[in-house]
């Protein structure tokens, strides 16, 4: 990774003796993730270099809920095989880009609307009537970005002062949306382990250990 990203919690755990196929991993964990019906939930494979320029790229699973996101890997490690999940608050390095495009757009729904309004009601009409139409225009894209039916989240919440917009109106901090996320966190971890169980039982090793079980939280109230 190019750059570390807000990282809320991470967890890995290395199985000694044992080796599994990755793929087969994943899918299982997007089974148990369909058996749970977590609502919102996106599932992907995405790629990570290994180290530098030049080296391997390494898939992980990716599943994603409004601004967070669940990166897993599974990957053989000399004798042994290991796993590791990263929760992390979705960032980009294009945001600023993204404003922009978002201002430009802005801009020419306005010029539409007033040059239509200004046809039909005059110039001095014009002005109010294109600046409520591209207002109401917006507040319908972050609607339909809230209830999914456009996919636009993860570019609104990465985008600067537009994504404090859309969550201030949209999806404000409140107790249930930190519930939800650690709902997220929990559900997702849970799939994990309850995998990695059936995987290391078929084998005839050890379950893992309670401390195993525990992901390493950094700050997930502050972001949420």
């Amino acid at each position: 990774m190019a750059k570390q990203p807000n990282v809320i919690s991470h967890w890995y755990q290395l199985v000694e003796s044992f080796q599994a196929s990755p793929l087969a991993f994943y899918q299982a964990i997007e089974a148990a993730l369909e058996s749970r019906k977590v609502p919102e939930l996106q599932n992907s494979r995405t790629e990570f270099k290994e180290g530098g320029m030049l080296t391997s790229h390494r898939e992980y699973l990716r599943i994603v809920r409004g601004r967070y996101r669940f990166d897993i890997c599974a990957a053989p490690f000399g004798t042994g095989f290991f796993f590791s999940s990263w929760l992390t608050e979705i960032k980009s390095p294009f945001g600023w880009l993204y404003l922009l495009a978002f201002i430009l757009a802005a801009d020419v729904a306005w010029a539409i609307v007033f040059g239509l309004s200004a046809r039909l009601f005059g110039v001095l009409n014009a002005f109010p009537i294109a600046t409520v139409g591209v207002s109401v225009l917006a507040w319908a894209v972050g609607y339909g970005t809230r209830e999914g039916m456009l996919d636009l989240e993860e570019i609104i919440l990465t985008t600067p002062f537009i994504g404090m917009i859309y969550e201030n109106l949209f999806n404000p901090p409140t107790f249930y949306n930190l519930d939800t996320a650690l709902m997220f966190q929990q559900a997702v971890h849970n799939a994990v382990l309850e995998v990695i169980d059936g995987m290391v039982a078929a084998k005839g090793l050890r379950a893992l250990s309670d401390l195993e079980r525990k992901p390493i939280l950094k700050a997930f109230a502050k972001s949420a």
